[in-house]
């Protein structure tokens, strides 16, 4: 029998987002086994690596760099569904699906901000909605990342909860260099978070001048490009507030090198208040890192008893927390043992296995 015939959309995988780093996983355990199936990746000129492609098939398109959302919301409506006529399943990877689907659509549903919108409610998010509302309905199957996710984005779009599949994203040892990391010159507590309003970095800053430790730092790694003139705010305050010897924002860094920032950390502080999932909580189970995040529902269903939480909006609290960390050391190792054998439950493998039975159901229904 011929291989069954995929083609993924990743025209949303921009400069090392949540979408290259979810396609390049994908597409690595696809590699290593592509269950029986063919697979064709679209994606935009230059943004994933001929060695993330492997042995399938690739499609590019030029997007202009100005208005490239819009543009990539209109090839997809428009386009796509015209260039997947002739493959059995189409899988969009960020939550847009067109509405006119010639074929089997699977859609993952991953951003929140779209459906939520505390943060992001402007021209943009609520036309995505709009847009996932009106071609959601036909769709073959939808993934999502967590049961939490799941459960705040179906009542939103109308669906039943049982509509939908959740496929937990995966970790992997070998997607990381494994280099011996240096002691830092001082104690840190580290936070992979990109500088947007809903990662809730605010109370990470109040926290800090009431930390036991005064020469402990705060190291956070990823970009601004969404909210520019947060991440400014962000900074001006640490600097206002005599902050900046002990705060360091370094920006984004190759997703390859991430581990190295845990290993040498205190703990791993995420104080977020808006996640379909949370991978920096996978990461620091991989590298035995102390976890300390915000008490949502989405945390404790990816990291259990793994990690010590505290009310999201409390610096005190999140003060204590990592006062807990650094001075209970048996309570904290307790945890790191939790979350070594925890961590476990999430591989690449397992991941991609199920997402490929969503897979199957699809086709066969189309047929």
């Amino acid at each position: 029998m011929d291989s069954r015939r995929i083609l993924i959309n990743g025209l949303s995988a921009w400069g090392g987002g949540s979408s290259s780093t979810y396609l390049i996983n994908l597409l690595r355990e696809l590699n290593r086994d592509s269950r029986g199936f063919d697979f064709t990746v679209i994606s935009p000129t230059g943004m994933i690596p001929p060695e993330v492609i492997g042995r399938f098939g690739h499609i590019e398109i030029d997007f202009p760099r100005r208005g490239r959302t819009i543009a990539r919301v209109l090839y997809e409506q428009t386009v796509l569904p015209f260039r997947a006529r002739h493959f059995d399943m189409l899988y969009c990877v960020s939550d847009v699906i067109p509405s006119w689907k010639p074929i089997p659509t699977v859609v993952a549903l991953r951003n929140l901000n779209i459906y939520d919108r505390t943060f992001f409610d402007d021209f943009r998010t609520r036309t995505l909605f709009a847009m996932i509302r009106a071609g959601i309905g036909r769709a073959a199957g939808i993934v999502c990342p967590s049961r939490t996710a799941a459960e705040a984005i179906a009542p939103l779009l109308g669906l039943p909860l049982e509509r939908f599949s959740i496929v937990h994203y995966g970790i992997a040892r070998e997607a990381f260099d494994e280099q011996a990391p240096e002691s830092p010159p001082t104690p840190y507590l580290f936070c992979p978070s990109s500088l947007e309003r809903h990662k809730n970095l605010e109370v990470l800053l109040e926290s800090l001048p009431l930390m036991d430790d005064l020469a402990l730092e705060v190291w956070v790694v990823g970009g601004d490009s969404l909210e520019p003139e947060y991440g400014e705010t962000l900074r001006r305050r640490a600097r206002e507030e005599g902050l900046a010897d002990r705060v360091r924002f370094l920006g984004a860094v190759p997703y390859r090198e991430i581990l190295d920032y845990y290993r040498n950390a205190a703990a791993m502080v995420f104080p977020s208040l808006l996640e379909s999932f949370g991978h920096p909580m996978l990461e620091a189970m991989l590298t035995g890192t102390p976890i300390v995040a915000s008490e949502l529902p989405i945390f404790r269903e990816i990291a259990g008893d793994a990690a010590l939480y505290f009310p999201p909006h409390d610096p005190e609290a999140l003060a204590a927390a990592v006062r807990s960390v650094l001075q209970e050391p048996e309570a904290t190792r307790r945890r790191i043992e939790i979350g070594a054998q925890r961590v476990q439950e999430f591989s690449w493998k397992n991941s991609i296995d199920e997402l490929c039975r969503v897979f199957e159901r699809a086709i066969a229904a189309g047929r």
